[in-house]
């Protein structure tokens, strides 16, 4: 069994379903509500878990009910929370999410008591770096305490993958001690400093040269491609599947990413499993309840015929 180590968020999504995304100023009535755990380092713990990793998870919630709730989900499915703090100096982050019925979503995050996150929560964790294959980062956390984070972990021998999303600056030192980078093309664009008509490849290359060993771009329904320090690059495609909600696909995919290539996996069928787990999860409506099962992920790649499968 792998081990992973995730340093991140945590929510409790609250889900409204309509037509489509307001504009400013515009009011659009929704219909169906819910409400979900959700936050990317809390979606990627349950995912490594519902994988069948040992996941560990270090972060912050407040002394709420919408705390307790996760502590409870996380707990349940076998993720270790010895780690995740409860302040009582903050309330428990939140995410209002709108689905429209392509199953596309906005979100607007209140981070509360993620922004706690700090230095000394990370380095109290040593041991669990220490025992674990490889940790996993986002960037909804505060940036110095992911710094901390990554340098800590390769310190410890663990590979590092970093959710690079949302895309904020990121000091010099942080990317040398970056294994993996996952991120969209807007977060490409945003990390290599896009001029106009730049290739992906052309971006690819000017983030590969500040060190890092292997970075993904995902490109939703088209898929990704992944640029490897070798040289050995090479694009993979998604499933096919009818979208209901895509909130939390990618961290999915980067838990899934994480756990294949920890289980030894070679480079494009770590890809292909993350794309399986990806595509499931976008078949659920809400973060947690989409995180897909080991069973789910072995039924989906042993069913496919081809890149595409119809769900």
């Amino acid at each position: 069994m792998s081990a992973v180590a995730v340093v991140g968020s945590l929510n409790i999504d609250l889900v409204v379903r309509a037509p489509h995304c307001p504009q400013k100023g515009e009011t659009v009535i929704g219909s169906a509500f819910g409400m979900a755990g959700g936050g990317k380092g809390s979606n990627q713990a349950l995912a490594a878990a519902r994988l069948s990793a040992s996941s560990h998870i270090i972060g912050c919630v407040g002394s709420d009910d919408f705390g307790r709730r996760l502590r409870a989900v996380l707990t349940e499915n076998g993720v270790d929370c010895s780690q995740l703090q409860t302040r009582r100096d903050a309330p428990t982050g939140t995410a209002v999410i709108t689905v429209t019925d392509e199953g596309e979503n906005s979100i607007v995050v209140s981070q509360g008591a993620n922004s706690l996150l700090d230095d000394k929560a990370v380095t109290g964790a040593a041991k669990i770096f220490e025992d674990s294959d490889a940790a996993l980062f986002q960037m909804e956390s505060p940036t110095h305490t992911v710094v901390t984070g990554l340098k800590l972990s390769r310190r410890h021998g663990c590979r590092t993958f970093l959710s690079a999303e949302p895309p904020f600056s990121l000091p010099a030192e942080a990317w040398g001690n970056i294994d993996y980078l996952i991120l969209n093309e807007r977060a490409l664009s945003f990390y290599a400093g896009k001029k106009k008509h730049d290739s992906i490849a052309s971006m690819a290359n000017a983030v590969m040269n500040r060190g890092i060993k292997c970075l993904v771009v995902t490109q939703s329904a088209k898929g990704g491609t992944i640029f490897a320090k070798n040289g050995d690059n090479f694009s993979f495609d998604a499933f096919n599947i009818r979208s209901v909600d895509n909130t939390g696909a990618r961290d999915a995919f980067c838990a899934g990413f994480c756990v294949g290539l920890c289980e030894g996996m070679p480079l494009k069928s770590a890809a292909r499993f993350a794309s399986a787990c990806g595509a499931l999860a976008c078949t659920k409506i809400g973060a947690h309840p989409s995180m897909p099962w080991r069973h789910q992920v072995s039924a989906l790649l042993g069913e496919a015929s081809g890149d595409d499968y119809e769900l």
